[in-house]
């Protein structure tokens, strides 16, 4: 094979294909390598089963050694090589940046090509087409467009994968693999630059908390959040605190925020969950809700509200309200020995009533704490 007609990029296809890629033993044994690297245009070639349907280089892009060899090629950080690369790959950048064996081709262009030709490759990727979302959703592509955001994370190119993002927030938050590539985003660049996909979480918390998947996404997004979106989301987030905490799913994004443990936020939260604790209590992710409350500076509220009602004893006997009541006690027997001694007497009332049932777990508690 003779590639002298094109310089050094042909030295370079000289010395790989003579170690790693030999004619003797080259799946492309026959190809015209010469014509194929010879100017900007794609040449198609007939493949060993006589049809004719692929570029070579895309062709040996989509393989695990013609992948290998490549990234070998692009390793000489010389830009006619990744330009000619690029030239034959271009039309097929999304089929490349989902495959099994090219995207590790598509992640190694992309730092290694100018940023005309990063332009030409956002736009091919997003203007006629998501394709960036798409590839977020793919279990290849994933990883491919977590490279992108590394890739561009001080170029305004970002801007396109934000949008493309942003276009398709939700189902990209309710998927299993596309969730990764939001939260990629809030690991790898700044708050400006993230404000775009802050703005829709704000848009969409309502329905992506009530959400299976979309909660666990959406407790890992609050996170991370960084800036004045944090405050913005985090009130929103007080203002609907009441739906959310009786929200089956709704309730662990309650449990998160307090959990960051910001004095003013859980403050309100905690106010405004009055006359829900003893409701709470009974439910199975509620009560998880009043512990953690209960742990922090929540207890004062919680317990008040257990003294001052009439429906404590069904708490105590409930299959969850139990360990929220033995979580009182415990709480207030280290912090508060008044609010403390307050519900010692209002249980006493009732100690007839905790033989049986779970009312034996207080029972058994109270005793202990005496």
């Amino acid at each position: 094979m003779d590639f002298s007609g094109i310089g050094s990029f042909g030295s370079c296809l000289d010395d790989f294909s003579g170690k790693y890629m030999s004619p003797c033993s080259c799946m492309y044994h026959g190809v015209d390598w010469s014509n194929d690297f010879s100017n900007g245009n794609p040449r198609f070639y007939a493949t060993s089963d006589g049809g004719y349907p692929s570029n070579i280089v895309i062709t040996m892009a989509m393989t695990e050694d013609g992948s290998k060899f490549l990234l070998e090629l692009l390793s000489s950080k010389d830009s006619r090589v990744s330009n000619l690369i690029f030239s034959r790959v271009f039309e097929f950048i999304f089929e490349l940046m989902i495959h099994q064996f090219g995207r590790y081709l598509f992640q190694q262009l992309i730092v290694s090509v100018d940023e005309i030709r990063l332009q030409m490759i956002m736009e091919k990727l997003t203007v006629a087409e998501n394709h960036v979302y798409h590839a977020s959703v793919h279990k290849y592509g994933n990883f491919s467009v977590k490279k992108l955001i590394t890739a561009l994370k001080r170029s305004p190119l970002i801007t396109y994968v934000i949008k493309a993002l942003s276009n398709k927030f939700e189902e990209l938050m309710t998927d299993p693999t596309g969730q990764y590539v939001i939260l990629e985003c809030l690991d790898v660049l700044d708050s400006r630059t993230n404000d775009l996909l802050y703005v829709r979480a704000m848009e969409g918390c309502l329905e992506l908390s009530r959400h299976e998947r979309g909660v666990v996404s959406m407790n890992a997004f609050i996170a991370r959040i960084k800036g004045p979106r944090l405050d913005q989301l985090l009130n929103w987030i007080c203002d609907n605190v009441r739906f959310l905490a009786q929200d089956p799913t709704g309730n662990y994004v309650v449990q998160c925020v307090i959990g960051l443990e910001n004095p003013a936020i859980n403050d309100r939260i905690f106010s405004l969950l009055e006359g829900l604790y003893v409701k709470l209590s009974m439910a199975k992710a509620g009560s998880h809700l009043v512990e953690q409350c209960l742990r922090l500076s929540g207890m004062n509220r919680v317990i008040s509200e257990f003294i001052g009602s009439d429906q404590l004893v069904f708490v105590v006997k409930d299959r969850y309200g139990n360990y929220v009541v033995q979580t009182a006690l415990k709480e207030s027997k280290k912090r508060d020995a008044r609010i403390h001694a307050s519900l010692i007497v209002k249980l006493e009332e009732r100690l007839d009533c905790l033989r049986h049932g779970y009312g034996r777990n207080i029972r058994t508690l109270f005793k202990s704490l005496q």
